[in-house]
């Protein structure tokens, strides 16, 4: 690699010296960084390489032109995908918006910014009732200008018109992990009151599994529990399952808005009901590899646990079809979404519905 010699050498066959830098090639053949052409000069003379700095206190540093074309590089990539969020956002508005809803959920997260924007852009109607799922959420409903309320603040029986959220990735059959951003209790309230969940992200959170490229099932668990909950975590399979610190380590665990903890937990690459129809694991984690539901029931079980970070099951539609012929009331409220947007690399947008 080359190095740069801060000090002006002085060539053995010409009386020019060398502009300002030159650098040091392993052939011992010197380059002028500012030369008008590559012209080589000779290497220097015995006594010139006794004035050289020793290797060890040269420290090999990258070109400017490399580094500048890495960093060129890191915020193509990062429009890329800021663009594909925009894109699958402004897609799943124009679907699923209606300017005329009453209540619409707005979820956390990067992509909901793109979101909001697009429905600023297609509604003025001030009727509209925005609930966000914390904080971040609300603010981003408050600076464009529309109505936030509360969760709380609903009537019980209020159902939302739509849900719009994001993930942090998504499998074949719809099932989500979310959490990534620490406000999943509250963005599974929102799902679980929508008639519909629209799902908005950029492609790279497309999978066939879960856990296939995002690392870790996030979990809200109350503060004492947390020992207890890590140890039964590690029993069903998870390895090194960790409390999630604030960037700042010393400032300790990261606190939801419900004053609770969030354990991150990795496991296998987890199944989908078709893998276990097929006989592709039990699903039950006994050879080592869980279903989406069945690893979710059973961290929901853990006591102290308030909510898991995966979404599966049913999605809205089929829950409500599913209560009105369910005399016993047993059927929970749906938290899939019922299709998914995704933003692709070269501006396209890929749809995933239920259907599908």
């Amino acid at each position: 690699m080359p190095l740069y010699i801060r000090r002006p050498l002085q060539s053995p066959t010409s009386s020019n010296r060398l502009n300002t830098f030159a650098l040091l090639q392993p052939s011992r053949i010197y380059l002028s960084c500012f030369a008008s052409s590559s012209r080589r000069v000779p290497g220097p003379s015995r006594q010139d390489r006794a004035l050289l700095p020793s290797h060890r206190f040269i420290t090999p540093i990258r070109t400017f032109a490399s580094y500048s074309r890495r960093q060129h590089q890191a915020k193509m990539s990062d429009a890329n995908v800021e663009a594909a969020k925009r894109a699958a956002a402004r897609q799943a508005v124009k679907d699923h918006f209606d300017p005329n809803a009453a209540n619409v959920g707005i979820g956390s997260g990067t992509t909901i910014v793109y979101v909001v924007e697009a429905i600023k852009e297609a509604s003025t109607n001030p009727a509209i009732r925005f609930i966000p799922t914390g904080y971040q959420s609300r603010q981003v409903i408050v600076k464009a200008g529309l109505t936030p309320i509360a969760f709380d603040s609903l009537a019980e029986d209020t159902m939302l018109d739509v849900a719009f959220d994001g993930a942090d990735e998504v499998d074949v059959e719809l099932n989500c992990i979310k959490g990534g951003g620490a406000c999943l209790f509250q963005e599974k309230l929102v799902a679980q009151r929508a008639r519909k969940f629209v799902c908005v992200a950029d492609y790279r959170k497309k999978q066939d599994r879960l856990l296939t490229n995002w690392p870790t099932i996030p979990i809200e668990v109350a503060p004492l529990s947390v020992p207890a909950v890590l140890r039964a975590l590690k029993t069903l399979g998870a390895t090194e399952p960790k409390l999630r610190t604030t960037l700042l380590e010393k400032s300790g665990p990261l606190k939801t808005d419900q004053d609770f903890y969030i354990v991150d937990a990795p496991f296998k690459t987890l199944l989908v009901m078709e893998d276990v129809k097929t006989g592709k694991g039990n699903g039950d984690g006994s050879d080592g590899t869980w279903e989406v539901n069945r690893l979710s029931e059973a961290i929901k079980s853990l006591t102290g646990v308030l909510e898991v970070g995966i979404f599966s099951g049913l999605n809205g539609p089929d829950a409500e079809a599913l209560r009105a012929t369910d005399s016993r009331k047993t059927v929970t409220s749906g938290q899939k979404p019922v299709a998914v947007y995704f933003g692709m690399a070269d501006g396209t947008v890929e749809l995933r519905t239920a259907q599908q």
